[in-house]
């Protein structure tokens, strides 16, 4: 049985969905895909339709419509949500991992599936060269099936799980071969999430990060047209409210700091939120890179409730602590959880705190079936309405 600590009044706030936006992490997703797809550096296929050459200058008019052709008018996003996934690098490398299954398919239909892997040795697929294959192999060249991907994985899969199935269906059954298009933080995934940092930061930020140079320079970046989800007045008024009745306000949230720092500084809401209770992508990455050093090789993002568990207890307890089979849980009244996603729901239950979910994100009134479950406290407008909500329950002594 968990064991259970009183612990501190804290309301864990989810970002994307329910602070900021995602349309530009969905747009980014999207040219990730897009690029990996049709530059010559990549599989360099022949764009059809609506979609543009491969370039970096794009229009917003451009953007949209390689959004409206990859996602399918946003069809994709919900499916892959609605199955758990939290992270859009995660959104990116599923849609792209699975157009690359698509091919590889086609090419073991006429016998090249083991041509396609150009070091047989250490498994590695090179992305120039399959695509090179493909233009030589399949008469009339490949094109990607983007609404394949919505009459995929119909069964129970969620989350991580459903990169884990992609190797079930690479031509051959070869793990090796398969790790390198299903398994998180293979050279594969870390492509898809390199790509879509440098449409997302920019050429000049993404240096600036990452202190190396972007792979294709050129591009302006989309975290200039950021935007919170709500007027900052309003976020900042609410926060503060929430603060006065005496809650500590924490963060969980798939965003590396180096982003989210300065975008909610730039709200002027940083320093609203209490410094160990803020778990971000680096707290995630550094506690899985400290278990598979110890051989235990585990996935802690959402839906996992890791990331909530460490913004409830910060420092209190370590990463093992927090993914033993009966982890320490918060008392559910003294712990809060506000998001927009199947997988905040999910993370949040499994942690044992009580979950507020809010349609401020894409999906909006549409995505209430998701989130009304047995066992969720409320589901609200918008985050403008949790403090009316929790002057209903006992809660912190207030600040005088």
């Amino acid at each position: 049985m968990a064991k259970k600590g009183k612990g501190r009044y804290k309301i864990i706030f989810d970002m994307d969905g329910v602070i900021t936006g995602e349309e530009c992490y969905w747009n980014a997703a999207s040219l990730a895909v897009w690029e990996l797809l049709f530059s010559p550096l990549y599989l360099g296929l022949e764009p059809a339709g609506e979609l543009p050459r491969f370039k970096t200058a794009l229009t917003p008019a451009e953007i949209a419509s390689i959004r409206k052709t990859v996602f399918q008018e946003d069809k994709v996003i919900a499916f892959v949500k609605g199955h758990g996934v939290n992270s859009n690098w995660d959104l990116a490398f599923l849609t792209f991992g699975y157009q690359l299954v698509l091919l590889l398919k086609a090419l073991a239909e006429k016998g090249l599936e083991s041509t396609a892997w150009t070091n047989d040795v250490g498994h590695v697929i090179e992305l120039e060269y399959l695509g090179t294959l493909a233009r030589r192999a399949l008469p009339g060249g490949w094109r990607p099936s983007f609404d394949a991907i919505l009459s995929c994985w119909a069964g129970e899969a969620r989350g991580a799980e459903l990169a884990g199935e992609l190797a079930s269906r690479i031509p051959g059954g070869d793990r090796k071969r398969g790790e390198q298009i299903s398994v998180y933080f293979s050279p594969l995934w870390k492509k898809v999430r390199d790509i879509f940092q440098e449409w997302y930061l920019g050429e000049e930020k993404y240096r600036e990060f990452y202190c190396r140079e972007p792979s294709v320079p050129g591009k302006r970046g989309l975290i200039f047209d950021e935007k919170p989800l709500l007027p900052v007045e309003k976020i900042t008024a609410t926060l503060k409210k929430l603060l006065q009745k005496g809650w500590l306000l924490g963060i969980a949230t798939g965003r590396p700091l180096n982003e989210l720092q300065p975008l909610l500084e730039s709200m002027g809401i940083w320093e609203l939120f209490d410094r160990g209770s803020v778990v971000t992508f680096d707290d995630v990455e550094k506690a899985e890179g400290a278990l598979k050093a110890k051989g235990k090789t585990i996935c802690l993002g959402k839906p996992h409730p890791f990331p909530f568990l460490k913004a409830y207890w910060g420092r209190e307890l370590g990463a093992e602590e927090l993914i033993c089979p009966a982890p320490r849980k918060p008392e559910p009244s003294r712990c809060w959880i506000v998001g927009d996603s199947p997988a905040d729901l999910a993370a949040a239950r499994e942690m044992g705190g009580c979950f507020i979910g809010v349609l401020s994100g894409h999906s909006g009134a549409a995505g209430r079936p998701l989130l009304e479950k047995d066992g969720v406290a409320a589901v609200l407008p918008d985050l403008t309405f949790i403090p009316r909500y929790l002057s209903g329950v006992n809660g912190p002594t207030p600040k005088r």
